[in-house]
């Protein structure tokens, strides 16, 4: 038995002729989401735990987070990792809070259960009394919204 599909081997040809045209439409769509992830992240983070200074020291390690936020692709343009270079558990206290200023943050909407599970890797003992100052979460949540559909409009337009 077998099945005839009519049109696959057209649908193959124009794969195989454009399909330059659409990794490339995806290379500029996903490093245009990170760009625009890594500056949103670096507007939105805080310069300190405290807020008072440009730079906060705590435990003789200097925590600037706008200035440690950085953007890396990898896979030839078609991941892209965004995130804090160096990173303590400062970094993600500043991000999530710690004790009830965490709980609030994570319970909002567009948090994932991914997000609360990596949330969770800095887990001490719930007590704590951070107040969290999200940065690079939301813009994550905000940039990426309409990737797919950026990601399918893009890609058409450059195998038409």
């Amino acid at each position: 038995m077998s099945v005839r599909v009519i049109g696959l081997n057209a649908a193959l040809r124009d794969i195989n002729n454009r399909g330059a045209f659409a990794i490339d439409a995806a290379k500029r769509t996903l490093a245009a989401t990170a760009s625009a992830i890594d500056f949103d992240a670096k507007n939105a983070a805080p310069r300190s735990l405290s807020g008072n200074s440009l730079d906060s020291e705590v435990d003789g390690i200097i925590l600037n987070l706008k200035q440690r936020i950085d953007k890396v692709a990898s896979n030839n343009g078609l991941t892209f990792v965004i995130g804090i270079q160096g990173t303590q558990d400062f970094d993600a206290y500043a991000e999530f809070g710690t004790g009830q200023s965490a709980v609030q943050i994570l319970n909002s909407p567009g948090y994932t259960s991914e997000m609360r599970a990596i949330a969770m890797t800095f887990f001490k003992n719930g007590l704590g009394t951070l107040r969290g100052r999200p940065f690079l979460f939301p813009a994550w949540i905000r940039n990426t919204a309409n990737l797919i559909s950026d990601l399918n409009t893009n890609i058409a337009n450059a195998i038409r």
